[in-house]
């Protein structure tokens, strides 16, 4: 079944609540003060299943300027909006005041109620017919249908009925997929059943037993059960009107303005980098670090508006700003909200959420200013490159990307597909680093390979480890390792298990290094169990020993036992034979029987069985060892 909002905007007092009356029976000034006054205050709420079966929730907002912020809770999640005007006077100043919030919030579809008709003469209703077309000129209710509509004699009622029918069969509804989002409009408690939150759906689905979280209060909770148009139901899909009955919070724990979510999908800040856009009809250009008040979702909070390319803002412009607010705000990108001056409270504009969770930035900053360039207008490839950007080294998921974008997943996952293959990505494995920022780690890591090689030239190749400190520090080892695979395939890094180096490496000794080798090799191969120690070795063969030393561990030409103890690689082999040979049988030996079959030391033995069993070449049994097969 097809769900839509259809929400009232209008001038006070032009029949808004009467003719939802008339169309659903119900009366949306629920409380007593505006039953006394005639007047709506708060956001009203009725139901309507039109004839084609459509399920259609109604907001209805209170006209008065004095509750222009109720107003703005309420508008935010409109489908379709039923603009009311009173035959009998026109177009007023809160009726313009609620269509430059509709603009401004993007609204698409509409019809224009002209009740009272059954108070004037048809002349006169012609005659308000096209002033009201002349002043929708330019808006998005130029085209829309106007019926004259009576909720006392009901003229008009049942036309308005199908009007409002055959628009909502035109009306996309709300992706029901990813997440869940409802900002909450209305807070109370019900006698055993605990809190209960009422708003408008505005994505994804919302099931009972689900997992929530309200931001910016922060507060964990439940879906204990739902409501949806008076009735109990399993769960309540996007474009609908929804209570939920929230287990484990109190209503002091709970506010309008917050929204119920999954855990995490929002995160509470005090700064939004926006697009703004200012109504024209200002009467003077708005300041930098103008105090406001920013009204998105149902939410209302004081900030000030700082501009990033401008000391001031003309009346009309569109202009790249920073929002930074006294209290904490929970939105995601594309959110659309609504600016109004703090005091007087005046309508400034409104505008589009790029950066949900920004930091602080200097003013005039080219390289912010072309950041927010790309969240605005760019295509979802080009801020996907953006992100990859800005996650830098950090091998991204796409649903990490996704997070950033408060784009879907998939359509994430599709453009990064599309950017690996046309070289604008890199994947490795199934995570996804930016080309540009792999092209700089190679530059980057060459550019040390080269002066580690010419300082150190017999060197095998610089530690995985101390490329990392330097390059990537905050990387995890299995993303640096993955990093690493990658730039491998390119041929230009060569990777060992411990190090990386140059491909066009190679340690080649001169003939007076190839000597001195020689002779350090000749000192373990004489009594290659009774090996001297590497200091006494590097002093008494003089300069360069210590690097060429090194070189010969790094070639595995000499085998670090344990600290201070080196074996040359002859003698491991030869080791491994003899035990294998003359004591390594099924029983097993002992350390004192490998000692005297090498004619060696404990001293040398011990450290060399406890290298063995390290290997899985042997393996200790009490005091016993014996051969892996």
């Amino acid at each position: 079944m097809k769900h839509l909002i259809i929400g009232t905007a209008g001038h006070v007092d032009h029949g808004k609540t009467s003719l939802i009356h008339a169309l659903t029976g119900t009366n949306t000034d629920r409380l007593r003060e505006e039953q006394e006054r005639g007047m709506s205050i708060e956001l009203g709420f009725a139901s309507f299943t039109l004839p084609s079966g459509v399920e259609a929730g109604i907001v209805d907002v209170p006209g008065h300027e004095r509750f222009l912020k109720n107003m703005l809770a309420g508008a935010g999640g409109m489908d379709l909006v039923l603009l009311v005007i009173a035959a009998d006077e026109g177009v007023m100043p809160q009726t313009q005041e609620h269509l430059d919030i509709l603009q401004i919030l993007q609204a698409k579809s509409g019809i224009i109620a002209l009740t009272k008709a059954d108070l004037v003469e048809p002349e006169w209703l012609e005659m308000m017919e096209e002033e009201i077309r002349e002043r929708l000129q330019g808006t998005f209710l130029a085209d829309a249908p106007m019926l004259p509509v009576s909720a006392v004699s009901r003229q008009g009622l049942p036309e308005l009925t199908r009007e409002i029918d055959a628009r909502a069969q035109e009306i996309q509804e709300r992706s029901a997929t990813g997440p869940f989002r409802l900002p909450v409009d209305r807070v109370f408690t019900m006698p055993g059943f605990g809190t209960v939150v009422t708003g408008t759906l505005w994505s994804g689905r919302i099931r009972v037993g689900d997992a929530v979280q309200l931001q910016p209060s922060g507060g964990a909770s439940r879906v204990r059960g739902l409501q949806s148009h008076g009735r109990k139901v399993e769960e309540v899909a996007a474009g609908s009107r929804a209570a939920v009955n929230l287990a484990g919070l109190d209503v002091e724990d709970v506010r309008r303005g917050d929204v119920v979510a999954p855990p995490g999908l929002l995160r509470p800040t005090y700064i939004v980098d926006v697009q703004a856009e200012l109504l024209p009809d200002l009467d003077r250009p708005l300041a930098n670090r103008t105090r406001i008040r920013l009204h998105i979702g149902t939410d209302e909070i004081i900030g000030r508006m700082v501009l990033l390319d401008r000391e001031e803002a003309e009346p009309g412009s569109g202009v790249p700003a920073q929002l930074q607010l006294e209290e904490p705000v929970a939105a995601l990108r594309g959110d659309r909200f609504v600016l109004r001056l703090f005091s007087p409270t005046y309508l400034l504009g409104g505008g589009t959420v790029l950066d949900p969770n920004a930091r602080r930035h200097r003013r005039f900053d080219e390289k912010v200013l072309d950041r927010l360039a790309v969240l605005e207008v760019g295509g979802l490839e080009d801020q996907v490159t953006q992100a990859l950007r800005e996650r830098g080294v950090a091998l991204s998921a796409p649903k990490d990307i996704a997070g950033i974008l408060s784009a879907d997943v998939s359509e994430v996952s599709e453009a990064l597909a599309h950017m690996a293959e046309s070289g604008a990505a890199v994947a490795v494995g199934d995570r996804f680093i930016g080309a540009e920022v792999l092209d700089r780690v190679e530059r980057d890591l060459e550019t040390m390979l080269e002066n580690f090689h010419r300082r150190h030239s017999l060197r095998a190749g610089l530690p995985r480890e101390e490329a990392k400190s330097r390059v990537a520090p905050k990387l995890d080892n299995r993303s640096w390792n993955a990093l690493l695979e990658a730039l491998n395939g390119r041929e230009r890094i060569a990777l060992a298990p411990a190090t990386l180096r140059l491909a066009s490496h190679e340690v080649a000794f001169t003939p007076e290094q190839r000597a001195l080798a020689d002779r350090i090799e000749f000192r373990y191969t004489a009594e290659p169990y009774n090996p001297p120690s590497a200091d006494e070795v590097i002093e008494a063969s003089g300069k360069g020993a210590e690097e060429l030393f090194d070189a010969l561990v790094e070639q595995g030409t000499l085998v670090k036992i344990a600290n201070d103890l080196y074996l040359h690689r002859t003698a491991v082999e030869g080791a491994i034979e003899t035990i294998r040979a003359s004591v390594g049988g099924e029983e097993g030996f002992t350390a004192a029987q490998a000692r005297d079959q090498l004619g060696s030391s404990r001293k040398v033995v011990i450290p060399l069985l406890e290298y063995l069993d390290a290997q899985r070449i042997t393996r200790r049994m009490g005091d016993m060892r014996i051969l892996e097969a």
